[in-house]
């Protein structure tokens, strides 16, 4: 399986991917075509060869000063790329992207997708950006892209909104559920269009996953960091594709019997907020017939131990039992059905044999049916409904929307 993974330890933004994208082999007469393709007549599209760091890398420069930049509403950023001579599956992956920036930003500012103005995000530049990085993905032969945990500065920056404090607000609203960490920069990190295109191509978000390296490109930012080079790096290669994936995780059990029972539903709440995998209480029949419970946690190795502080400090328990354990699992992504009442995250699992199956993400599908008051088993039939209708006629290329 071909497989990319994004390496931000700058962050990400939409000229810094397509310039990755290009260095790693992208064709560049593909993305000087964009414009005419998008209906953008004569947009100038500069790349050149620069240094950040030591590190030669690809700046890309998206000159539209010939044009006039138009606050545009999510209706008017369809048309465009409806109306565009672009491929079809093309179409509708940038149409669902530009749904998901417009959930976002409606979110941010308590109003209807409808009614977002994109500033930034829905200039010539940016439109290039998202369908470019969606053109290059698909020309690549890119059939996974595993996104790394992103940096976020804190700061403020100006935009068409007045001040706004770094993350961008809609930067947090595209992350929610994703792992980030803050690190010292006070410009930038993470635009609105690279968190945006970080969801949108990632099939996966993790540590660089065990694959055969090809290539690898680097796309340059224009600004100057204080703390590391300002380069996105794209290292692409070929993982193996087995019908199962394994891994490690830690087991953490205890038993006690000498706890108030209340605090089981609170523990459980907050260990998944510790970064546990998954966790359960089981009741138990303890020595001198005394009734009691056992604790079972799951974690990464990575995080064991902070899990297991966590367990001792907020139980009655005096000990734990710790092991090792191989885990078997089912390759899966994640993919957005549109429904009726807007995207919804799912999942897509590969079982043995080839079978893709969707499976409803819980959480996404209760903050739908609460939003517009409907039952939740609408939902989920609805996003299993056109999600399997959407995996069977996507199977092919690897969509991720449906």
């Amino acid at each position: 399986m071909k497989t990319g993974y994004l390496d931000c330890f700058s962050g990400i933004s939409g000229d810094m991917l397509l310039g990755a994208f290009l260095d790693a082999g992208w064709d560049k007469m593909e993305l000087e075509e964009l414009p005419r393709l998008l209906g953008f007549g004569d947009i100038d599209i500069s790349t050149e060869r620069v240094t950040r760091g030591g590190i030669s890398a690809v700046l890309v420069n998206v000159n539209c000063s010939s044009m006039p930049q138009a606050h545009r509403r999510l209706s008017d950023l369809c048309r465009i790329v409806v109306s565009s001579a672009l491929d079809a599956d093309l179409k509708e992956q940038a149409v669902f992207a530009f749904e998901m920036l417009a959930e976002a930003e409606a979110r941010v500012h308590s109003i209807s997708k409808d009614e977002v103005h994109f500033h930034e995000t829905g200039g010539i530049d940016a439109i290039i950006d998202v369908t470019g990085c969606l053109w290059a993905k698909s020309s690549l032969g890119l059939e996974k892209i595993v996104c790394s945990p992103l940096p976020l500065s804190r700061g403020l920056v100006q935009c068409e909104h007045g001040v706004l404090p770094l993350p961008a607000p809609a930067v947090l609203e595209l992350l929610s559920g994703k792992e980030v960490y803050f690190v010292d920069e006070d410009r930038e990190l993470v635009t609105p269009t690279g968190a945006l295109m970080a969801i949108v191509l990632s099939d996966a978000w993790a540590e660089l996953p065990r694959f055969e390296v090809e290539s690898t490109g680097y796309g340059a930012g224009s600004m100057k960091l204080g703390s590391r080079p300002n380069l996105l790096r794209l290292i692409m290669g070929n993982g193996q594709d087995p019908s199962i994936q394994s891994d490690e995780v830690m087991e953490i059990r205890t038993v006690i019997d000498d706890m108030n029972p209340e605090y089981a539903g609170y523990f459980l709440q907050s260990v998944f907020a510790k970064r546990a995998l998954d966790a359960w209480i089981s009741p138990l029949i303890m020595k001198k017939n005394r009734p009691g419970f056992e604790i079972c946690v799951i974690a990464r190795p990575e995080d064991y131990r902070d899990l297991s502080r966590f367990i001792l400090s907020c139980t009655t328990t005096s000990g734990l039992r710790i092991r090792r354990a191989a885990r078997l699992l089912a390759p899966r992504h994640e993919i957005y059905v549109k429904t009726r009442w807007g995207v919804v995250r799912a999942k897509a699992i590969l079982r043995p044999g080839g079978k893709r199956e969707v499976v409803p993400e819980f959480e996404a599908c209760r903050i739908v049916a609460e939003k517009h008051d409907v039952s939740i088993r609408d939902v989920y039939v609805e996003v299993l409904t056109n999600g399997e209708a959407g995996l069977c006629k996507g199977r092919e290329n690897g969509r991720k929307f449906f």
